[in-house]
């Protein structure tokens, strides 16, 4: 890690950390040990100690009494509102961006597209890698319809939904079906179709949370915060 490239070391040790566990290389529920820390970045428990309170401010960590410090776990009701809240707002957002968008915006998208294709290609693939281009894309309509704010904000408070995504891509067997939503998408923009933009928009959006349900209440049972079992997967 280049350290230069940070402010000081506290920043280097914070903004690591804060990338490994949206990337989930940290695991929701993984302890992290100071020792450990201090080794891993050759420094002191000053600046190790710091980024983990700033990393517990903005809800990453979480320190129990007596036992350590853990990544927080997985909210599956605040994944289903950041979902439910994307929605919302991303096809408000579509409905306004088929009205302004012009031919070298629309290649903009057909060029992610085919970099996604050509990802999924490659022999070293990482799933973090698609979830950006997917990101990347998406974040293009907000851009061109001047609501980047809104795409911040929406970015700024995907703790858990950002980590959920993860897991999604990282069980995804057919990403080829992602890269066919997308093309569904684009071609329903080129059409100016505003009504199957929204439902496909929606369906989209939905799908990973269909597809994991037995995975979420099974296999990756312990990387969410305990949940009533009725209505856990009304969506």
């Amino acid at each position: 890690m280049a350290e230069e490239r940070y402010r000081n070391r506290e920043e280097m040790v914070y903004e690591t950390l804060k990338r490994d566990i949206l990337d989930l290389a940290l695991k929701p529920g993984q302890l992290l040990k100071e020792t450990e820390l201090c080794e891993r970045f050759g420094v002191s428990r000053t600046p190790v100690r710091d980024a983990l309170r700033m990393l517990q401010e903005q809800g990453f960590v979480l320190t129990v009494p007596y036992k350590g410090i853990y990544v927080t776990l997985l909210s599956l009701s605040n994944i289903k509102q950041m979902i439910y809240m994307r929605v919302a707002v991303e096809t408000m957002v579509l409905r306004d961006f088929i009205q302004v968008a012009g031919p070298m915006v629309m290649e903009d998208i057909r060029y992610l597209i085919r970099k996604q294709q050509a990802l999924i290609g490659e022999p070293d693939f990482k799933p973090e890698q698609f979830y950006r281009l997917d990101a990347q894309m998406h974040g293009i309509w907000f851009e061109a319809t001047k609501k980047q704010k809104l795409w911040e904000i929406l970015q700024a408070q995907q703790l858990h939904y950002t980590r959920f995504r993860m897991l999604d891509f990282e069980t995804e067997t057919d990403f080829t079906r992602i890269i066919r939503e997308h093309e569904q998408l684009f071609a329903m923009i080129e059409r100016k179709d505003t009504s199957g933009v929204e439902d496909a928009l929606k369906d989209h959006l939905y799908f990973s949370m269909k597809r994991m349900r037995h995975q979420i209440d099974v296999e990756y049972k312990d990387y969410f915060e305990a949940e009533e079992a009725e209505g856990k997967f009304d969506i």
